[in-house]
């Protein structure tokens, strides 16, 4: 139905791309052209030096200067600025004198994760210019200092995460979209009562309904790879062969359950309402958003259940771990698991309504 339909074969095909570079662009963690508010009661020269190196800082758009905390608080209020940054009148003085120079700093609690990023961009300024003074006072004893290292994305790209996560994302919308609209679809067009006269069985039915979401999908997905890999330079340290082979039990398992929620619709209109009731709790026990490990135990039982979260895993040890082919089958048999159950409940509901 998909491949004769031109519509459907240009949804199929054209919404991945489209997906891609939407969410690669728009949902980033990535904080930029941030307005930074300032406070300065200090005329001395470090006070100035800090607020220069803030101001050159890529992450910055504007900075604004307030001569009283009144109109720096109604501009936190407002969100005029998400961070702003007031130094004591004594502050360079301090820093001569080698003491500790504190400076205050305020972050809109409104857009916490922007917040929390733009002050970690910050601290590593000031901590760069603390190291500089050190290293300029040849009397100062510097203290052992601890180097942070990241392994597998060393400078923190977020997009390094978020392209690979789109692919098995990409790939599932298709499989429980195809899958979820294939049985609704003849029954609410009334081909499908010329199903209940022939001969086939429902293990048959659902086969011949599953093989084009399994191809069609897959085929999407294999797409995606290219796109993400040419199209913003990510690094593959792992097998590609390897991710794409995993890709076959993940869309299967998904499928299953876009055959569940299509042999219990009446309409399409029903599937798709029922596509976005399981796509909410699919991508919040995933990982995708939160680590599965910060949740309660209740669902951390559920994310077992979840096909995407193993997926997750596997395109990200492909892409930035180079995943060993024994990692990559620990979390693909569950996914054959999953799909066995979903589609074992698929033919079990259709058995039922065509009797």
């Amino acid at each position: 139905m998909f491949w004769r339909d031109p519509k459907s074969r240009g949804m199929l095909l054209g919404v991945p791309f489209i997906q891609i570079v939407l969410f690669s662009h728009a949902a980033t963690m990535d904080v930029k052209n941030v307005d930074v508010g300032i406070i300065n009661q200090d005329s001395g020269r470090w006070s100035a030096e800090l607020i220069q190196r803030v101001s050159s800082a890529r992450f910055v758009g504007e900075v604004l200067h307030y001569e009283n905390p009144e109109d720096f608080s109604i501009a936190v209020e407002n969100g005029d600025i998400l961070l702003g940054l007031q130094f004591p009148a004594d502050f360079s003085r301090r820093v001569i004198l080698g003491e500790t120079a504190d400076v205050q700093v305020v972050i809109d609690g409104r857009k916490a994760n922007s917040g929390q990023v733009a002050f970690s961009y910050v601290s590593a300024i000031a901590g760069g210019l603390d190291m500089e003074i050190m290293s300029s006072n040849e009397h100062y004893v510097r203290p052992a200092q601890a180097e942070v290292r990241y392994w597998f994305n060393p400078n923190l790209e977020f997009r390094w995460f978020m392209v690979p996560t789109l692919i098995p994302i990409v790939s599932m919308m298709t499989a429980l979209l195809m899958g979820a609209l294939s049985i609704a679809r003849e029954r609410e067009l009334g081909t499908f009562d010329q199903l209940l006269v022939s001969p086939s069985t429902p293990l048959e039915i659902l086969v011949s309904k599953t093989l084009p979401a399994l191809l069609g999908a897959g085929f999407v997905g294999c797409l995606c790879l290219p796109l993400t890999i040419f199209g913003f330079d990510l690094p593959v340290y792992g097998e590609l062969w390897i991710l794409v082979l995993a890709l076959l039990p993940f869309i299967f398992s998904v499928v299953g359950v876009g055959l569940v929620i299509s042999s219990l619709a009446n309409t399409q209109q029903q599937a798709i309402l029922g596509l976005f009731f399981m796509m909410m709790p699919i991508m919040l026990t995933s990982g995708f958003s939160t680590p599965v490990e910060n949740m309660p135990e209740f669902l951390q039982f559920m994310a077992g259940a979840n096909p995407l979260k193993y997926m997750l895993v596997v395109v990200h040890g492909t892409f930035l771990k180079s995943m060993s082919a024994v990692e990559v089958w620990d979390n693909v048999w569950p996914l054959l698991v999953i799909g066995g159950v979903t589609f074992t409940t698929a033919v079990v509901f259709v058995q039922r309504r065509l009797q």
